[in-house]
């Protein structure tokens, strides 16, 4: 019993010194990097004004000045510098730019974590918490975002590759778009995939509503910048992206999206005994392996329903039939991802996640900071078309 007791009794004593080893070496770091960055500044500050410490004035130089304090927050933590100044001369130092209290990798950090979801609030007092200060505050870290107003401003103007495959258009609403609105609107996107599998986001507009004149002239924009040759346009049900179609790129393949149309079926039957039964072979259609496979089994599709054929749910279906079909004339490999506009819808579901801890944007540049920020952060994989074909094989 006295060799258990003296064995329990050993660890308990061992992880208590574990602990503390731990934290003193936690402190011996800290203190190393505080001496180290201190050194180095003194060194430069010898270089640059050609008097050593403790010289006398008569060898040349500038004339020391003491030191002033400066506070760096670093990924590591805060660190207290003790920065020499000259009598005469403004010196400047390698470690740190002028007015710069954060570095740029802690910046980095911080504004990692605001795009992955965190509220500014939330993002002060994790790093208040992680560093045991108070290193930044909620309105410092939402300024951190502003180094993106340049990049959006260079992004927004760069040419546009003029070999574009299959280009999706469609809006996703948000809040505070418009200043002094309170009711959510439209922001416009375009997005592209090209013949080698590569897909990018080409631009966003933020509009009042999706009207002709706003993606006629969201559409014009693309064109000028280099988009005129377009194989494929895949939109949802809205008229005004079909007219800004004919008028930008009348010769693409106006492709109406697969799953908008199976879902104003499901709208148009709702209260119908069938539903699910029209659902799965209105859905079953869309696997058919050719043009005229789809239209064989669409008749036959026509055929068994006959009893609905008045139904406003069936006209709406096939008057919408041959929109929805127009993915046969790319090549095969490219049929699954011509089908529906999901690569756009995917990457709305992802905006609204991450910016669903806003109540709304304070204001158009916030909100148009927010996105291009958003835009880098997800960026799109490229197609594997070998995937895509071992996928519509099975």
């Amino acid at each position: 019993m006295e060799q258990l007791c003296f064995v329990d009794n050993y660890r308990k004593r061992f992880a208590r010194v574990k602990e503390f080893s731990c934290e003193k070496v936690e402190f011996i770091l800290d203190e190393f990097l505080k001496a180290f960055c201190n050194t180095w500044l003194e060194e430069e500050f010898t270089i640059q004004s050609g008097r050593e410490r403790y010289k006398r004035p008569d060898t040349g130089g500038d004339t020391r000045a003491g030191h002033y304090r400066r506070t760096i927050i670093t990924s590591r933590g805060v660190i207290s510098l003790n920065v020499p100044r000259g009598k005469e001369l403004n010196y400047k130092y390698s470690l740190f730019k002028k007015f710069k209290r954060k570095t740029e990798h802690f910046e980095e950090v911080v504004i990692d974590a605001l795009l992955k979801g965190l509220s500014s609030r939330k993002a002060s007092r994790f790093f208040g918490k992680l560093f045991d200060k108070n290193t930044i505050s909620h309105q410092a870290a939402l300024q951190s975002l502003r180094k993106f107003d340049y990049e959006l401003d260079k992004w927004r103007n760069r040419p546009i590759k003029d070999n574009c495959l299959i280009l999706v258009l469609d809006a996703v609403r948000l809040k505070g778009v418009i200043p002094y609105l309170k009711e959510p609107k439209p922001v416009l996107f375009a997005y592209a995939i090209y013949p080698d599998g590569h897909e990018e986001v080409l631009d966003f507009e933020l509009a009042m509503g999706e009207s002709t004149n706003a993606w006629t002239r969201f559409c014009q924009k693309l064109y000028n910048r280099g988009l005129q040759n377009v194989k494929l346009v895949v939109r949802d049900d809205c008229d005004a992206i079909t007219n800004a179609i004919s008028l930008c790129w009348p010769k693409a393949l106006d492709q109406q999206c697969v799953f908008h149309i199976l879902k104003n079926l499901c709208k148009y039957l709702k209260g119908c005994k069938d539903k699910k039964m029209i659902l799965n072979d209105a859905s079953w259609l869309y696997e058919s392996q050719s043009e005229e496979e789809f239209y064989s089994w669409a008749i036959k599709f026509k055929n068994k329903y006959q009893n609905y054929k008045y139904h406003r749910a069936f006209k709406y279906f096939l008057g919408k039939i041959y929109q929805s079909v127009r993915y046969f004339e790319l090549p095969k490999e490219y049929w699954r991802i011509a089908k529906t506009s999901n690569r756009l819808e995917r990457f709305f579901e992802e905006l609204k996640r991450r910016i669903r801890v806003f109540r709304r944007f304070p204001n158009t540049q916030s909100c148009q900071r927010w996105l291009y920020a958003l835009i880098t952060e997800i960026k799109p994989n490229s197609i594997s078309i070998t995937n895509s074909e071992s996928q519509q094989s099975s």
